[in-house]
C-alpha cells in the first residue's frame, strides 16, 4: 500500500511541475517594452558587479593584512595603519602634484615650439610672397627671384 501511495504522490508532483503557468500579458509587455524595467534590470546587474568587485578587494586586502600582520600586536597595528595611511596619502598627493608640474612644463615647452615653428613658417611665406610678387615697370614678373627660389628647392632636394 505504501508503495502505491508514493508512486501516486510522485505522479501528482510531476503533473504539477509539468503544468504551464498562465501567460501574463501585462508582465510580458512590461519586460519587453518598458524602459523603466530595463533600467531597473541594468541597475541590478551593475549593483551586483560592484558588490563582486568590492568583495574581491576585501578578500585581497584581508589576505594581505593577514600575511603582513601575523607577528604584530593589535595596538601596534592600529598605530602603524594610521601612519601608513597618512604616509601613503601624502606620497600619492606629492606624486600627483609632481606629475601636474611636469605636464605643465611639457605643455608650455610644446606650445613654445609650436609658436616658434608657426612664426618661422609665416616669415618664410612672407619672404616667398615678396619674391614672387615683384614686378618690372611694365608689369612683368621678375624672373631673377623665381629662378633663385627654384635653385634653392633643387639644392634642398639634392642634399636630402
Amino acid at each position: 500500500m505504501r508503495h502505491n501511495k508514493n508512486i501516486s504522490n510522485k505522479k501528482q508532483s510531476e503533473n504539477v511541475n509539468n503544468e504551464k503557468k498562465p501567460f501574463n500579458k501585462k508582465r510580458y509587455r512590461l519586460q519587453k517594452y518598458s524602459n523603466k524595467y530595463k533600467i531597473n534590470q541594468w541597475e541590478e546587474r551593475r549593483k551586483k558587479a560592484v558588490l563582486r568587485e568590492f568583495y574581491k578587494k576585501i578578500d585581497k586586502d584581508q589576505l594581505q593584512n593577514l600575511k603582513k600582520s601575523t607577528f604584530k600586536t593589535d595596538e601596534h597595528k592600529k598605530q602603524e595603519k594610521r601612519v601608513n595611511i597618512f604616509q601613503k596619502a601624502k606620497e600619492e598627493f606629492l606624486r600627483k602634484e609632481d606629475e601636474k608640474r611636469k605636464q605643465k612644463k611639457e605643455a608650455l615647452r610644446v606650445k613654445m615650439e609650436k609658436e616658434k615653428a608657426l612664426k618661422k613658417y609665416k616669415e618664410k611665406r612672407i619672404q616667398t610672397y615678396k619674391k614672387l610678387s615683384k614686378k618690372t615697370k611694365k608689369g612683368q614678373p621678375v624672373m631673377k627671384d623665381r629662378l633663385e627660389m627654384l635653385l634653392e628647392k633643387i639644392q634642398q632636394q639634392v642634399s636630402q
